[in-house]
């Protein structure tokens, strides 16, 4: 009898000890395939034939940071790529006017002429102009792309806003031969909103549209049972390709030659004000005809009593 239990306690001893050295094989393995994939900087997961259960839940925590730290190295190569975008485009939005500065102030200086000094120094005030407005613009887009950025919301005549910034437009419509087709109330209507993001909202798309269209520019809006929206349509110039897709995008631009002195910035900067201000942007285009809808959400929306 007490052979056997000897013989028992050997054999239990001799299994346990395979198993120790078996587990030691299993967590080497693990660590030399850890090893491949740093230094090598592989993308593949950590593997074993045989798994007990102890073994396989760590196999599962590997894989499962694995996963996380390449999810983290390919959102930073994007960030870094969207980084080196940007500065390209801002290198590029920013030396043109200031060439184009440097060039008319040496031409005015050069001049002997009055006439043609003076339409030198007007032309050199039109590109100061362009790179005060890309430098607001990019400024307001640091601050919207911070996630804690908030404004604040009051009770605003939003057909107040649109005619007064309508107004500042008066020059340009007159410019370009062209009067506004307007189809608003003149009754106050009122919402929740910021009067500073409003003015930018419908700053920008006016803007957009003397850029990228033709012919008139129609405003009309509708009330809905929870909402109030702006619609602002145009026809866009002739061979006019645009990407409805991207359209909201930072630095969007349908000219691949960037030949305008457009930031690329204004949509996107609606599409984020409008978000502040618990509302939405929408882009429509048919028959050549883009709309640009705006609206306005919540029971807030009413009319004046």
């Amino acid at each position: 009898m007490f052979y056997i239990v000897l013989i028992v306690i050997l054999a239990a001893l001799i299994i346990q000890s395979i198993y120790l050295v078996y587990y030691k094989n299993q967590i080497k393995d693990i660590g030399n395939q850890l090893s491949f994939i740093s230094e090598h900087h592989s993308f593949k997961m950590i593997q074993t034939q045989i798994r007990p259960k102890e073994i396989h839940k760590l196999i599962d925590l590997c894989n499962e940071m694995l996963q996380n730290q390449r999810k983290l190295q390919q959102d930073f190569t994007r960030k870094k790529e969207e980084i080196n975008a940007t500065i390209m485009s801002l290198s590029h939005d920013l030396r043109t006017p200031l060439t184009s500065l440097d060039g008319y102030l040496q031409l005015a200086e050069r001049s002997e002429n009055v006439k043609e000094k003076t339409k030198y120094v007007m032309m050199a005030k039109t590109r100061m102009k362009q790179m005060i407005t890309l430098v607001d613009e990019l400024f307001l887009y640091t601050k919207l792309k911070n996630p804690e950025y908030n404004i604040e919301l009051e009770r605003i005549d939003v057909i107040k806003v649109l005619n007064t910034r309508l107004f500042t437009f008066i020059d340009d419509f007159l410019r370009i031969g062209y009067e506004p087709n307007i189809y608003i109330s003149e009754t106050p209507l009122f919402i929740e909103g910021n009067e500073s993001a409003l003015e930018r909202v419908f700053e920008n798309i006016v803007k957009n549209y003397f850029v990228h269209s033709e012919g008139p520019l129609s405003i009309r809006y509708e009330e809905k049972q929870n909402e109030v929206l702006f619609h602002f349509s145009n026809a866009l110039k002739r061979n006019q390709l645009l990407d409805l897709d991207q359209i909201f995008t930072r630095f969007y631009k349908e000219d691949p030659a960037r030949t305008n002195q457009s930031s690329g910035l204004g949509l996107f900067i609606v599409k984020s004000l409008m978000e502040k201000m618990n509302g939405y942007v929408q882009a429509d285009l048919k028959d050549n005809q883009l709309c640009i809808s705006l609206a306005f959400m919540g029971k807030e929306n009413r009319r004046a009593q």
